[in-house]
């Protein structure tokens, strides 16, 4: 896969957004902490004097880090040279990764369709996909490969040690002896192929995974914006996803030559993280590399353009259609700031540029977004540190054309001011706070986030080991600060005085969407063209060969596996305690008592059941409200930096769930939840209530910007997970909570922010009235609506109780009689909008949208959690994906991904694809998917394959923070998770056909399809479809903003 960006926050809706493919360097994470860990460590340091030699390898550095209770131990292989970092730590969640360092050549995507082929069978392990095969012979709770801009990595993570060393042989295996053989090239990069590969009349056309996940790619204007700045101002490191225009120009024997010169250990650094012995570890990669010699490594370190003068760089993009037309350029500053190599200069720049773009009180947030030039950050803002140089851009989308060049000068323009009037002293001091309770807080895949926080710098020259530094690095940070104008001298340096600046901006073509498909044709042409009679003859026998070989019966024997009998029969069980709190009757509190480092996690969930169904729709912008908006004596600013400096943050939601006894009861609830330092929960608890009771609703500036926010980037947002949104619309027929998740969550809430978004600001005042309805239905009513879960250590529970105590005491109508809240309308209990069917035939529902794939979701009625056959649905969910659909929807059908799901809480059985070229195939082959696992003749391995993958999630390691939550959360008792663990490991192959007869085939009539994409030939009103265009919500807006609060409400509650 290519690795994505992801987004990071503070405590307000000033969204950075990280980049794509390069910026792979987060914050250093939280640790892991074990009581008495470091002793442990700390005398297994002497066991690694430097210089000493381990199994082939000679240790060149060793150092303890007592803030992460681990011991680094940085070796060199003494034949090949091969880079190996191991930390020791007392952690059972051991991780593996082998990294090879892949300067892309040019745009062909070669180290990204490298990275597939590679897990299509090696010289030890001869299947057809021994990658995806291991995903259900084991318990690893990780496992994956990544292409970044300029490095390809192969990690793993798994508490069980036998399963650890079968996942690092067949991970070396493939990596280092891959087969390569053309027809894995074919199906994983590209070919020609007739559209229906067994009839030569049918068309030609482009297929191949990594063509069609590219192509999904690049329909996430956010991605696009990204690479193509990336290719700017970085013309030294070609696209290593690769451009759809250009994958069609690598050949087979190009990716062998690259596989030849980049994957060999000479060209490797390795990383393992955990409790499991080292020399272990040592003596198994020595064996692996004792066939290879040392040769000169491809390790040049790519840089960006020499910014010696100012660069103007201007792009065309799609349109997005569900927002606002006239807001679609996007424009961006970025300035270089200086080598990555120095890890104290990088703290120093990373605290510069948050304290200028991170939450309200950041000056160009509040220049930018809250001004309106933008609806959001362009994606590309914030500081690269990935690369060599530290790269700081910033920018806006959702600006006007008439704005492109005011948003440029305004940034100009802040910093300046910035730098006269002086960076606030009191939002260092947050920001440190932040970074020591991110440093406290404790987290399961601790290993996971340490490796993808070095890799980057590690390839780029920086000691992996002097990255692991916190303590020094922030004690001279503190006494740098001493200094006058410390901070200040960074902007002066860096971005002031005229230094050069690279300027991109991206304006919004009409045709291009159709540019791109007509590129497409044309090269498609061109290639036919050149097809003489034989040629065409190879291609369509070359389409049969690939056919047969992907239904050809494979001996997995060869692959290692572990097996049911190494999956624990007992769960994990955490003792909660409980108690009320509070006057009255009391609020129900729940206690997780164990050790946290300190932290006390304190979650609420207030009950919204009998809110008036024409409120449910708002309830996402209300939560998002809470923690945007301030209150009538406070702004937002001064609420973040008091929340940042007091606390690890503070978050609310809307949690939406059915019961685990029947899927036709729900429940939905308002969620809040924070943590901190046990000494300030007090301070947490009283910043809720500030929250909860006193958020001005009436700010419409304030609103203005959020909704602007929320709507920003829809197409994009879909884009990026459009299977799991067409999975959630077709759900929304099945079962109340299904209907409730698409009203709040799914597509039916993108529309409604685009509508909103799309109101005159005469409008607001309507919006916020419904808010503060909301407010005062949900939270100024009463207060016996109210749960609570802590998670604390023993010494804080009796201060944590009175604070709880006090914090329930606060609320209005804490102590009285309650009664229950009357309403006008009818309240959501009843749900009227929703209508479980019986039989009607087949939902069918289009959404038209600029993708160029399409992403597929299918749906039929399951059963509870509790319910006997929950379990046989789960298995069967999982053996049609390895066993069925995967080769169907993915190899055959050439999309990116393809499967089964099912949840078990919310009892609705799934099919989904993922940037998918031939969704009529993939809804064919689910329709058929329920008769193929009847007559299947599944057998035992069968079904030990599917119980080890499905206990992978089962049985994933937890944080501290999250036991207890399946009860505080679903209502999942420990006893339901027991009795449905034995009847997962009890499950046989009648039983899963029995499930698939019942349910899949029985249930087909009542089977509910949605499709996301570019509209489809075969896809009309006539063929008993729904067809939603892209700017169906846009068409209203007007006339229901005029129309009224009722008919407000009316337009978008439907």
């Amino acid at each position: 896969m290519i690795s994505s960006f992801a987004r990071s926050s503070g405590a307000g809706r000033s969204t950075v957004r990280s980049s794509l493919l390069r910026r792979q360097l987060p914050r250093l994470p939280a640790a892991y902490q074990r009581n008495n860990c470091f002793a442990t460590i700390a005398t297994l340091e002497k066991s690694y004097p430097i210089g000493s030699q381990i199994h082939g390898f000679t240790v060149t550095e060793t150092k303890s880090v007592p803030e992460f209770e681990l011991l680094a131990v940085h070796l060199k292989h003494d034949a090949t040279g091969a880079e190996h970092l191991h930390l020791a730590r007392n952690d059972d969640n051991n991780v593996f990764s082998i990294a090879f360092k892949t300067n892309p050549p040019d745009a062909t995507g070669v180290p990204h369709i490298l990275e597939h082929t590679t897990l299509c069978g090696s010289e030890k392990y001869q299947v057809r996909d021994p990658f995806f095969k291991m995903l259900n012979r084991s318990l690893a709770n990780f496992m994956n490969a990544m292409t970044a801009s300029d490095y390809t990595f192969y990690p793993f993570a798994t508490t069980n040690q036998v399963d650890f060393a079968n996942l690092r042989d067949v991970y070396l295996d493939a990596t280092l002896h891959p087969l390569l053989r053309p027809l894995d090239f074919t199906q994983e990069g590209w070919r020609l192929e007739h559209a229906d590969p067994r009839n030569p009349e049918t068309p030609l056309q482009f297929k191949g995974v990594v063509y069609n996940e590219m192509k999904g790619q690049m329909s996430d204007t956010s991605y696009l914006y990204y690479i193509r700045f990336q290719e700017s101002i970085y013309p030294s490191l070609n696209n290593s996803g690769g451009d759809p225009a250009k994958i069609t120009d690598l050949t087979y024997e190009q990716l062998r030559d690259f596989h030849a010169k980049n994957y060999h250990p000479s060209n490797a650094k390795l990383f393992t993280y955990g409790n499991f012995p080292l020399e272990d570890h040592l003596s198994h990669i020595d064996g692996v590399f004792s066939s290879f010699t040392r040769r000169v490594p491809d390790d040049q370190v790519k840089y960006p353009i020499a910014l010696n003068e100012n660069v103007q760089v201007v792009e065309e993009g799609p349109v997005d259609p569900l927002s606002d037309p006239e807001r679609q350029y996007k424009t961006s500053l970025t300035w270089f700031m200086g080598p990555t190599k120095d890890a104290y200069e990088t703290l120093c720049l990373k605290t510069v540029t948050s304290l200028l773009i991170d939450g309200h009180s950041s000056p160009l947030y509040q220049a930018l977004i809250e001004s309106d030039l933008g609806t959001e950050y362009s994606p590309n803002t914030g500081l690269d540190s990935a690369s060599p140089v530290n790269i700081f851009s910033v920018g806006a989308q959702g600006v006007t054309k008439e704005n492109v060049e005011k948003v440029q000068q305004t940034i100009r323009e802040v910093i300046q001011k910035t730098y006269e009037d002086g960076l606030d002293l009191k939002r260092v001091e947050a920001f440190l706070q932040q970074a020591e309770l991110s440093r406290k807080h404790t987290v399961a895949n601790f290993g996971m986030q340490l490796l993808y926080g070095l890799t980057a710098g590690w390839f780029n020259g920086v000691s992996p080991v002097d990255m692991l530094e916190w303590d020094s690095i922030i004690e001279r940070f503190r006494e740098d600060l001493q200094k006058p104008r410390f901070l200040e001298s960074y902007l002066e340096r860096f971005l002031l005085d005229d230094k050069p600046v690279f300027s991109f901006t991206m304006v919004p073509s009409e045709s291009y969407g159709e540019k791109l498909a007509k590129d497409e044709e044309e090269r498609l042409a061109q290639r036919v063209a050149r097809l003489g009679e034989t040629e065409k003859k190879e291609v369509y026998e070359l389409g049969l060969e690939l056919l047969e070989k992907q239904e050809e019966a494979e001996d997995l024997s060869s692959l290692p596996t572990l097996y049911v009998k190494d999956i624990p029969r007992e769960i994990k069980r955490a003792e909660l305690e409980f108690d009320k709190v509070g006057g009255g009757e009391g609020v129900s509190v729940q206690w997780r008592v164990a050790p946290t480092n300190g932290l006390t996690y304190v979650r609420a969930r207030i009950s919204l059941q009998d809110l008036p169904q024409e409120l449910l729709p708002y309830l996402p912008l209300f939560s998002e409200a809470l923690t945007n908006l301030g209150t009538s004596t406070r702004t937002m600013a001064s609420l973040e930096d008091e929340i940042k400096l007091k606390t690890g943050g503070i978050g609310a939601g809307v949690q939406v769930r059915a019961e685990p006894d029947d899927i036709d009861s729900w429940s939905v609830s308002l969620a809040v939840s924070g943590y901190s330092v046990d000494k300030n929960v007090g301070e947490l608890l009283r910043l809720m209530s500030v929250l909860l009771l006193e958020t001005n609703f009436e700010n419409h500036e304030k609103l203005r910007t959020l909704i602007r926010g929320l709507a920003s980037g829809s197409a994009d947002a879909i884009a990026s997970n459009g299977h799991a949104y067409a999975r959630n619309a077709a759900a929304a027929v099945l079962t109340p909570a299904s209907y409730l998740d698409e009203k709040l969550g799914g597509i039916e809430q993108v529309r409604l922010m685009n509508e909103l978004d799309g109101y005159a600001d005469d409008a607001l005042p309507l919006i916020s009235a419904k808010l503060r309805e909301i407010a005062r239905l949900a939270i100024s009513g009463r207060s016996d609506g109210l749960r609570i879960a802590i998670t604390c250590g023993a010494d804080a529970v009796q201060a944590n109780a009175a604070e709880a105590a006090k914090f329930v005491s606060g609320l209005p109508g804490a102590g009285e009689q309650q009664t229950v809240r009357t309403t006008s309308g009818k309240s959501a209990n009843a749900l009227d909008g929703f209508v479980v069917r019986s039989g009607n035939g087949v939902v069918r529902k289009f959404y038209e949208m600029p993708f160029q794939v399409t992403y597929a979701g299918a749906c039929v009625r399951g059963v509870p959690y509790t319910h006997e056959d929950s379990a046989a649905l789960q298995i069967l969910a999982n053996m049609l994906t390895h066993k069925h659909l995967h080769s169907e929807i993915r190899e055959k059908g050439g999309a990116y991904g393809g499967g089964a799901s099912y949840n078990g809480v919310g009892g609705v059985f799934g099919y989904y694809s993922y940037r998918d070229p031939n969704p009529a195939n993939t809804l064919r082959v689910t329709e058929e998917a329920g008769r193929w696992a009847v007559e299947k003749q599944w057998s035992e391995r069968d079904l030990e394959e599917a119980k080890l993958s499905v206990f992978q999630g089962v049985d994933a390691p937890q944080s501290v923070d999250s036991e207890g939550m399946a009860l505080f959360n679903h209502g999942i008792t420990d006893d339901m998770r027991q009795a449905r663990r034995e009847k997962l490991l009890g499950v046989g192959a009648g039983e899963v056909r029995d499930a698939a007869e019942r349910y899949l085939v029985g249930g087909h009539e009542r089977r509910s399809v949605a499709l996301l994409g570019a509209s489809q030939d075969w896809v009309s009103q006539q063929g008993g479809w729904e067809v939603v265009s892209a700017s169906a919500a846009a068409a209203g807006a007007g006339a229901a903003a005029s129309a009224g609060e009722t008919g407000a409400s009316e337009a978008v509650a439907m």
